[in-house]
């Protein structure tokens, strides 16, 4: 091979043996570790508010305000809520710690409680992975448990799933470092060592139990790490017996603070689960688990992602067989950590058959399963250096370009706060009519009123949830009539908001909007994601003109023969022509019209709403609605001089350029009345 005698090779290699110690001074500090945690923090911190506060999380904050008094009693039993309160009552001391900052209701900083245990966990999997299997592959496996889409999400939410999976990281560290602090000479133990592993202990047992207390399927890895001591405690073909009496000690304490609340679980789950079959599509489910803990939805075609789960399996493989450089081979534990939650559950199936149902359930073997294919990335890269450093880095760039779609509208949950928001909005160019909502069914509730509450104009509104149970097409005219008569009368209310959200089961045939379809009109329907919003006008005719916004326009001039536009209010005086929350692809103008008849009408002309550019092109005109106020009240019902609140949605064609356009009320074969202006964004 020749060698490079020119200047330029011969300043490369004196550059290179110059960075040469500043590389070991690296190596030899902190800074890489340091560097993987700044990894796992700039993912979990971007966009904290992107995603409202869903269901779920309402129910987290629901609980943790209550304070422990409420959340012990309330919790331990699993009948007012599946999981237990160990989860709940952590995030009610960050929120009270919050609470002295100002900031217990600001949804960022509470989903800080979770960005700060994400980052816990990739420091657990650096410690553990170093312990058992050397610094470079730590590194690595720290890396990719920061950089995972699934482990990123879940850090940003407010449940229990991601603190669970990092207290079991914790106790699999604990449980190997009390190993490693065991002395040389059984006869002279030492002090240092004594409370080096006392503590270990320690923080075993207190992981686990947060875990257990947090999360029940935590449970699924419990007999896997209890026989990781068997493993653990031998060395040159023989057992320490001290190491297996302590970690019994251990396990002993975990399983008698467990029981009472594994009995709990265990006559709840007997009494509500469905039966399944055992191991029911084992390979399939194996194969999805993989994809949820690697690229998870990364938005790209089926076939780009399965070749990328595929390129994963196959570290995962080379990881799980591939032999180990290191004294003790990890290879084993990995097994016990993955393999028997994975064959638990699988078996467990026979007695609930929705145990693999959500992605979230078996969230903490995402761990272990990314430690295992970064051990596979050590393990080609001590056949092939080269092989090892390209596998590597095509792992990181796939998990990295599997984060951006997490921030995305497709994956918005339940969007409560864009419900908020729009009955806030409407309100706020409402101040002549009081408002009431009601969420269906009721156990909705915290998750709609966590946002109403924080804005000034819904601060006070009222706000039922009168269904919770199963509702039959039998109560229609009994129950749900009754109760809905009760309402409308007690709240006094122009209009209500009928929010709704996981039917099922519930009101499958929609009775509860059925009545209020029937018995009031329409004013607007709105889709947040995975929430259904309907206004209802309970009163919509008026003697007197009442106290309008200030934007109102009051043109007073006729609309069609015997009726004149009053009035006209403008809702949404600024909406995006392109709408991503409530009815994608298009935003609507929402319009607010006063009309009043000043004599008999005998015919009345379909009614319209445009928005127009300056030169008078159209770029958007008002939805026909079935069910609305002209449907129900047609003018020619109309009483001489009553005035009678009309609404229209105006729906936008989404690529209408930014700026100011007009809006104009028509009746067919009419000229049209001016109705202000809107903003484009």
């Amino acid at each position: 091979m020749r060698r490079l005698n020119s200047p330029f090779g011969a300043r490369a290699a004196l550059a290179y043996a110059r960075l040469t110690p500043i590389r070991r001074r690296i190596w030899a500090s902190s800074l890489p570790e340091l560097f993987v945690l700044l990894l796992a923090a700039l993912p979990r911190l971007w966009r904290l508010e992107y995603h409202s506060i869903w269901f779920d999380e309402a129910v987290s904050l629901d609980w943790a305000r209550l304070g422990p008094a409420h959340i012990w009693p309330g919790t331990f039993q699993l009948l007012r809520d599946k999981h237990p309160p160990a989860y709940y009552l952590a995030l009610h001391s960050w929120q009270t710690l919050l609470g002295w900052f100002g900031a217990a209701e600001r949804d960022a900083a509470l989903r800080i409680f979770g960005v700060l245990i994400g980052i816990l966990l990739v420091w657990g999997v650096i410690r553990l992975v170093t312990l058992l299997s050397g610094r470079a592959a730590a590194l690595l496996a720290g890396a990719f448990t920061a950089l995972a889409p699934v482990l990123v999400w879940y850090s940003q939410e407010l449940r229990m799933f991601q603190p669970a999976a990092t207290a079991i990281v914790w106790a699999a560290f604990f449980l190997a470092a009390a190993r490693e602090h065991l002395p040389q000479q059984p006869a002279s133990p030492g002090r240092s060592a004594a409370a080096a592993r006392t503590f270990c202990w320690f923080g075993l047992v207190a992981a686990l139990a947060f875990a257990l207390y947090s999360y029940l399927y935590a449970a699924f890895f419990l007999p896997g790490l209890g026989l990781t001591v068997f493993l653990l405690a031998r060395r040159r073909s023989a057992f320490n017996r001290r190491y297996i009496l302590e970690a019994v000690a251990a396990f002993t304490i975990i399983t008698l603070l467990f029981l009472p609340l594994a009995r709990s679980a265990w006559v709840v789950n007997s009494a509500s689960s469905t039966p399944g079959a055992p191991f029911e599509d084992f390979l399939p489910n194996l194969w999805r688990q993989l994809r949820i803990f690697t690229v998870w939805y990364s938005g790209w075609p089926s076939s780009v992602r399965a070749a990328a789960v595929l390129f994963f399996a196959l570290l995962l493989l080379a990881g799980l067989f591939l032999p180990g450089d290191r004294r003790r081979d990890a290879r084993p534990l990995l097994w016990l950590w993955i393999g028997a939650p994975l064959l638990i559950g699988s078996a467990l199936l026979a007695t609930n058959q929705a145990i693999f149902r959500e992605d979230r359930y078996f969230l903490f073997l995402a761990p272990f399963v990314l430690s295992a294919a970064a051990l596979g990335v050590s393990a080609l890269g001590r056949w092939r250096p080269a092989a090892g450093a390209l596998s590597g880095l095509a792992a990181l760039v796939l998990l990295a370009a599997s984060l951006p779609v997490l921030w995305t509208p497709p994956l918005f949950r339940e969007n409560w706060r864009a419900a908020a928001d729009y009955i806030s909005a409407y309100q706020r160019h409402s101040p002549h009519a009081a408002s009431a909502a009601l969420v269906h069914p009721y156990f909705l509730f915290p998750a709609l009123d966590w946002y109403l509450r924080r804005q000034p104009e819904t601060a006070e509104m009222p706000v039922y949830g009168n269904f919770n149970a199963a509702l039959t097409s039998e109560q229609a005219e009994t129950l749900i009539a009754a109760h809905l008569h009760d309402l409308t009368a007690a709240s006094g209310a122009d209009t209500l908001w009928l929010v709704q959200s996981h039917l099922a089961g519930v009101d499958d045939h929609r009775l509860v909007q059925s009545w209020l379809d029937g018995n009031f009109a329409l004013v607007t329907e709105q889709y947040p994601a995975g929430v259904q919003m309907r206004g209802y006008a309970v009163r919509y005719r008026y003697k007197t003109l009442p106290a309008l916004s200030e934007t109102a326009v009051h043109p007073q001039a006729q609309l069609f023969p015997g009726v004149e536009l009053a009035a006209c209010e403008i809702t949404t005086p600024v909406v995006p022509a392109r709408d991503v929350l409530y009815h994608p692809p298009s935003g609507w103008v929402h319009l607010r019209l006063w009309l009043r008849t000043y004599e008999g009408v005998s015919e009345a002309p379909p009614l319209f709403a445009l928005v127009q550019s300056h030169d008078g092109q159209i770029w958007g005109r008002s939805l026909e609605r079935a069910g609305d106020v002209l449907s129900v009240y047609p003018p020619t019902m109309w009483q001489p001089n009553e005035f009678v609140r009309v609404e229209l949605d105006v729906n936008l064609n989404p690529l209408a350029s930014p700026g100011a356009y007009n809006v104009k009320v028509e009746a067919a074969g009419e000229p049209g009345v001016p109705c202000g202006s809107v903003q484009l964004e």
